[in-house]
Parts: C-alpha cells; sequence; structure tokens
C-alpha cells in the first residue's frame, strides 16, 4: 500500500483552532456511529477527499451519510495520497477478509497522476514530509501488451526527477486515462467476481475532459463535483473541500447508496 494510517492516532488541524481529527483502532478515519450500525457495510474508498482532511469527524461526507442512513455500516476507507491503485489492493484485502458488502470508489482528477510513475507525482514525494515519514514505495499500474494491470512498486526515492524534464517522453493524456480506466476495469472485475456491488463517483471537476472520458468508458459513474472555490473548500489555506462541499457529496451520494446496497447499480455491468 505504502504507506497507511496510525491505529489510534489523533491529528491535528492546526488552521483550524487545533481540531482533533481521530483514527480508530482499526486504522481507518472514525465515523461516528458505525461502530455499533448494522446492516449493509458500504466501503468508500478514495484520498484525502474521502479521508476528510481539514475537518472535524462528525464534518466528513462518510460521518454525514452514517447519520442519514443508520441502516448502513459506512467505512471510511480514505487515506492521504492514495490513488486508485492503493484503492483497487484495499478492496482486494477488504473482500478477502469478507470485511464488506458494497463499494463506493470516489475518484479525483489526480489518481491519473498517481496510478502511474508520472514525474508530477513522483517529484512531490521528493519532500521532506514523506522521508520523515519513512515512506519507501509507491503501488502504480503498468499495462502489458494486451492492456492488462500489472501493479509494480516503485522506490519513491527518484532524485534524479528533480531537475530533468520528461516532458517530451511522456505519454499523452488518452494514454494516461487509459491506465486509470484500465485499474478501474480491473477493479469491477474483482468486485463482480465476489459478488460486490460497485459504484464510482467523480469528487472534482478541475479536468472536464478526464470527467468525461470516464463516464463514457463507465456510463454509471456519477458526477457529484463541487466548485473549487472558496465557497466549497479550505482556500486560500487549504484546497480540499470543506464542510459544505462535504455536507453536498453525502446528499448526492445517499441515493447512489441506498439503491447499491440493494444491488441495483453495478458499475461493473458497463
Amino acid at each position: 500500500m505504502g504507506w497507511r494510517l496510525s491505529p489510534n492516532h489523533s491529528v491535528r488541524v492546526a488552521f483550524r483552532g487545533d481540531l482533533l481529527q481521530h483514527v480508530a483502532a482499526d486504522g481507518w478515519r472514525f465515523v461516528p456511529g458505525s461502530e455499533t450500525a448494522e446492516g449493509p457495510r458500504v466501503a468508500i474508498y478514495g484520498c484525502s477527499f474521502t479521508y476528510g482532511t481539514g475537518l472535524a469527524d462528525d464534518e466528513t461526507f462518510t460521518a454525514h451519510l452514517q447519520h442519514d442512513l443508520p441502516g448502513y455500516r459506512i467505512l471510511n476507507r480514505g487515506i492521504g495520497g492514495h490513488g486508485t491503485v492503493q484503492n483497487l489492493l484495499q478492496l482486494r484485502r477488504d473482500i478477502a477478509a469478507g470485511a464488506i458488502d458494497a463499494a463506493v470508489f470516489a475518484i479525483i482528477s489526480d489518481h491519473r497522476f498517481r496510478n502511474i510513475a508520472h514525474p508530477q507525482r513522483m517529484r512531490q514525494y521528493l519532500s521532506a514530509e514523506w522521508y520523515h515519514l519513512g515512506v519507501e514505495h509507491v503501488p502504480v499500474a503498468r499495462l502489458d501488451a494486451r492492456g492488462q494491470v500489472r501493479i509494480d512498486y516503485r522506490a519513491i526515492w527518484q532524485p534524479a526527477l528533480r531537475n530533468l524534464n520528461f516532458e517530451i517522453f511522456l505519454p499523452d493524456d488518452h494514454m494516461i486515462n487509459a491506465a486509470t480506466f484500465a485499474v478501474l476495469g480491473t477493479v469491477c472485475d474483482t468486485a463482480k467476481a465476489a459478488g460486490i456491488p460497485v459504484q464510482f463517483v467523480l469528487l472534482d471537476a478541475l479536468d472536464p475532459d478526464f470527467n468525461a472520458a470516464l463516464c463514457i468508458r463507465f456510463p454509471e459513474t456519477v458526477d457529484i463535483s463541487q466548485p473549487h472555490d472558496r465557497a466549497h473548500t479550505f482556500l486560500p489555506r487549504d484546497g480540499h473541500p470543506n464542510a459544505r462541499a462535504n455536507r453536498l457529496f453525502a446528499d448526492r451520494l445517499n441515493p447512489l447508496i441506498q439503491a447499491l446496497a440493494a444491488g441495483v447499480t453495478r458499475t461493473c455491468d458497463a
């Protein structure tokens, strides 16, 4: 997985008056009410948008969903910096453990650069923060000649990437998107084989062309994105979705999750 959350840990959000976030004993973001909830277990896979960077425990969209849908158990599977490849690996673990009944993949446009060893993303790993966290590698997708996905592990410390210009060697947008779509296709195959209904949702609209291409490739994908402005993010202090945006995410996800848990929506059938 590359990195994970620390169980029974608290995270202080300095730019919001030292607000505390909590990671539960199972190593995932605490969702108030989920510890006693019964019913279908719906895991929501994603990155910091799903984890809820900058948000109190009861402000994340997973917390709102748990409050609004007490007949379900909502599992927050979001970790900052993770992409679709890592979400796929966690899905496999959850299926093997018999831990979920349905899955939602919450996608942002930046995931496509996280899913391959793209220099833009690999340069970000050269920051001191990643070094101090002790992260050693990141799983990425490679496509073989038949377009089949293979997951490789790339060492994060690649200092040669800092100053070299690889732009002329990089694949075009279509090829970059194709890698993410292949991973999502593997998600569909994995979930379908296990009898797990799965839904894809888009959380940002920073790359409309990527969003449109994803919806064409997987027609059941639903765009629940919010504007990237001060009314819906923590800008200028932080660019992540704020409490208002998370309330809107939850409102738009609510009927999708009810249909998903009922087995009505099956992205894998696309």
